[in-house]
């Protein structure tokens, strides 16, 4: 019987031993792709700062509605001091002073009396707030929405906050880390009719004094030889000056100067006066009584 030779004894063993091997490989593991699949989506960190900048610049987009209100209220001032310097009364009607509200701004009336008025100014971007701007001392001054604030004749007043800007010194050290110091912005305390014209600001005080003069008859029987008893009831409009020229029982002449415009003037007169008045410049004479005209 013939021997099997050494390379049919070297195969048989090979087959055997990968037989072997195969018995014990370990199971497959699962693919990590399925643990990918199962975890829960992590947002980026990159969407979150932008969320946060969003955030951050509403404050300001608030400052600029509040600012919109306020410049259109103190555009509101000057219109109705006009109107009234021309007819010695306010209104509230808007087309009649030639006023319209900017933007998406609106403005109402609080009250129009006649010697004086009150207004509130709102934004659809700020709802619930509004600012509030008044002239005249016959009624308490207006107050805010929110905050129920009020300020001074001529000054709008606003629900809003304070926007905090940087302070306006030198730059940081370098190498400092640490957040730049914020300081709040100033209180806006401008008043609105210190922007009329001046000519308009004369004949509107002299158009009060008609009240005035009135309210001292009614009480002492006579017209007024000074304008000091009237401090408690008007306030002449910043830089100027108001002259009673005559009075007595039943007449009286004034005469309106402005800082602004030296050398001239507005005068008035009411009732059967003596003499009526004429202006410095240009000697202008009222036509008729109550009616105040200027140099210009």
């Amino acid at each position: 019987m013939r021997r099997p030779s050494s390379l049919t004894v070297l195969a048989s063993a090979f087959l055997l031993m990968a037989a072997a091997c195969d018995g014990l490989r370990l199971p497959a593991l699962p693919a990590r792709a399925a643990k990918v699949d199962t975890m829960p989506a992590v947002p980026a960190p990159k969407g979150r700062r932008a969320a946060k900048r969003s955030v951050k610049a509403e404050p300001a987009l608030e400052a600029q509605r509040f600012d919109q209100i306020r410049r259109g209220l103190r555009r509101l001032v000057v219109a109705q001091e006009t109107f009234y310097a021309e007819n010695g009364v306010y209104t509230e009607d808007l087309a009649r002073i030639g006023f319209q509200p900017d933007g998406e701004t609106d403005l109402r009336f609080l009250w129009v009396l006649r010697g004086g008025w009150a207004a509130s100014g709102t934004h659809p971007g700020v709802p619930g707030k509004d600012c509030v701007i008044y002239v005249g001392r016959e009624h308490a001054a207006p107050t805010t929405l929110r905050e129920v604030r009020s300020g001074r004749e001529g000054v709008p007043v606003c629900d809003a906050t304070p926007v905090v800007r940087p302070p306006s010194g030198p730059p940081a050290a370098p190498g400092h880390t640490g957040p730049a110091p914020l300081a709040p912005a100033p209180p806006d305390t401008s008043s609105a009719l210190d922007k009329v014209e001046p000519s308009v600001q004369m004949r509107v005080d002299l158009r009060n004094l008609i009240r005035s003069q009135e309210t001292y008859l009614g009480l002492q029987g006579v017209y007024s030889r000074r304008h000091e008893p009237f401090a408690l009831q008007y306030l002449w409009h910043r830089g100027v000056t108001i002259t009673i020229l005559s009075a007595n029982e039943a007449a009286w002449s004034a005469r309106a100067t402005h800082v602004s415009r030296p050398g001239r003037s507005c005068v008035i007169w009411f009732g059967p006066v003596r003499q009526r008045p004429a202006t410095e410049a240009r000697k202008l004479v009222p036509d008729r009584a109550g009616t105040p005209v200027c140099d210009g």
